[in-house]
């Protein structure tokens, strides 16, 4: 059995968002995508970020949106995703087998399950119903919520 998914890395263009921050394309957020953003977050469900595009634009896009504090890692550049999604891993001190990916792109999605079979990967068209997959149906504690490793809240992006 698969362990339940701890985090989930998001691309944002067209993902998260429509359009595309490096061509300068409207960037209004989609209601199905914040809807289950902060549906998962109250899951205790991490969320990250895993996109191609200029780090300053996107950036100042997350900020003009207020949504970069939804997100535990950022790694934005030009390089693959399978390799933004295994830095991730490392900076949140979790395994592979317990992060999926969320892109609209087919060719992204396989690259990563090409490189990284252990991530499970969804079409961004597919992201309203993600809260209703077991994989993210985490057991409701009670008591306190568990300090984080090393007593953070959260994990800066540089």
């Amino acid at each position: 059995m698969r362990p339940a998914v701890r985090c989930l890395v998001w691309e944002l263009d067209e993902t998260l968002w429509e359009g595309v921050v490096h061509d300068e394309t409207g960037t209004t957020p989609r209601l199905p995508a914040l809807r289950t953003l902060s549906k998962l977050s109250e899951r205790g469900v991490l969320h990250a970020v895993a996109a191609r595009g200029d780090r300053a634009r996107t950036m100042h896009t997350l900020y003009r949106h207020g949504l970069y504090e939804m997100f535990s890692a950022v790694e934005v550049g030009w390089g693959r995703k399978s390799a933004s999604i295994v830095r991730i891993a490392g900076t949140l001190g979790l395994g592979l087998d317990s992060l999926a990916f969320v892109d609209a792109e087919p060719v992204e999605r396989a690259e990563v399950s090409r490189a990284l079979p252990m991530v499970r990967c969804y079409a961004a068209r597919n992201v309203d119903m993600l809260p209703l997959l077991p994989d993210f149906r985490h057991a409701l504690r009670s008591g306190p919520v568990p300090t984080p490793p090393l007593g953070f809240a959260r994990v800066p992006a540089f």
